[in-house]
């Protein structure tokens, strides 16, 4: 099946209300979240038409509750709770170190911390949500190479070796390879490189259908494993570079003696593992990411380290204020993107760098070993342990409820 069969070029000389750059998750989840306004959005992409049908079905990411919540106010959980796998508790622990606590979804009054669920279903899902929409079109295989800032932007890009162009009252810029187009507009960048490797892979163990996640901190990083359906498990570990090219020399025997000593019994013994992937990782993110009528959003506005599993839950709720703001503003009559990004910006910055603070905090000095931080790993976790309300406050602020209140209690009504 090809799903992005209907993309087409718009006629330059119309104006659009919203381009996107980008039409991975971030951009397809602004789009259904703007289906049932007339705002008009083009949504501009380097990908090819059937990107869909080729995407790999081994990539999974975690949704918080509330981006359960988010994609429930555009219709699609029913649909997507089929392929979920629901985290009801967070096992954490130290190893060879006393103490561990575990965060249940109780103590929130929630049915789950998170679901697990494939990428590829995610994308699929928020596509197919809109590509009827009269509202939204694609332009697909599209490398844009320049924009002209103004009232009206100008946008340029390269399709099938020809040059062309497309006309905004907005720039939404919601992937994160166009940095030499971002750099130019938005000068204020803080990089940082841990000079850490995320190593991703597919367990397959003995024990199945279980409803714990579990984080360990290791001596060389800190290991996250998954619960997917039935015995099969989400890996990942962050480590240093240096443990990260001994593992690259395992065999196939040697991988899994290695997780197995690190996770023990937790997950059962480990029969296969699968789909090893590695990458860097770095922290990005934008200061001020608006300018004009120009946005960063999304891994385009913060590229974080995956410690919390934050990422793409903190661009959905990115998402979910920007649409709020653009539907308000439609229904006023006053579509005013300068007004717009401004608002957003008071309104998201506070969050954003609290995350950013917090996840950099976890990535540069929890990571690891070492005697200091193995006492005071050990003292939070027995301070968890025994003490509800800490926990409770540490849910709320990883599922962003204590910044996103007000907006989850609109998108129920």
């Amino acid at each position: 099946m090809m799903y992005l069969s209907g993309f087409h070029t718009m006629i330059s000389k119309k104006i659009e209300d919203i381009v996107i750059i980008g039409s991975g998750l971030t951009g397809l989840a602004l789009s259904n979240l703007l289906k049932k306004t007339n705002v008009k959005i083009s949504l501009i992409d380097i990908k090819p038409k059937n990107y869909l049908d080729i995407i790999s079905n081994d990539r999974y990411i975690v949704l918080s509750n509330t981006s359960k919540v988010i994609l429930e106010s555009i219709g699609l959980w029913n649909e997507l709770s089929k392929f979920v796998t629901k985290i009801k508790n967070i096992h954490i622990s130290k190893k060879n170190i006393f103490g561990s606590t575990i965060v249940k979804a109780y103590d929130e009054n929630l049915d789950s911390l998170g679901y697990q669920i494939s990428i590829k279903v995610l994308m699929e899902t928020l596509y197919q949500n809109i590509e009827s929409e009269n509202n939204i079109s694609f332009i697909q295989e599209a490398n844009v190479f320049g924009i002209k800032n103004g009232k009206i932007i100008e946008i340029n890009y390269m399709i099938q070796s020809k040059e062309k162009k497309i006309f905004s009252r907005s720039v939404i810029f919601s992937t994160g390879s166009k940095d030499d187009i971002e750099n130019k507009i938005f000068l204020d960048k803080i990089q940082k490189d841990y000079n850490q490797n995320a190593i991703v892979c597919e367990l397959v163990t003995n024990k199945s259908d279980s409803d714990t996640a579990y984080e360990r901190f290791t001596d060389d990083g800190i290991l996250g494993i998954i619960p997917r359906k039935a015995n099969i498990w989400t890996l990942i570990y962050s480590t240093t570079n240096d443990e990260t090219i001994s593992i690259k020399k395992f065999n196939s025997s040697e991988y899994i003696n290695y997780f197995q000593e690190l996770i023990g019994g937790k997950c059962g013994l480990i029969s296969e593992i699968n789909n090893i992937k590695i990458y860097p990782l770095k922290m990005k993110y934008y200061k001020k990411f608006i300018k004009n009528n120009v946005c960063l959003l999304g891994d385009a506005a913060h590229t974080l380290h995956p410690i919390a599993a934050q990422s793409f839950n903190l661009s959905l709720r990115d998402c979910a204020f920007l649409a709020d703001l653009i539907i308000k503003a439609e229904f006023t009559r006053k579509l005013d993107f300068f007004e717009i990004f401004i608002k957003y910006y008071d309104e998201r910055t506070k969050e954003v760098n609290r995350l950013v603070r917090f996840t950099d905090f976890l990535a540069s000095y929890i990571h690891g070993g070492g005697i200091l931080k193995n006492n005071f790993i050990g003292i939070l976790f027995m301070f968890m342990d025994i003490n509800k309300s800490f926990r409770i406050n540490l849910v709320r602020f990883l599922l962003g409820v204590n910044f996103s209140q007000s907006l989850i209690s609109t998108l129920k009504d």
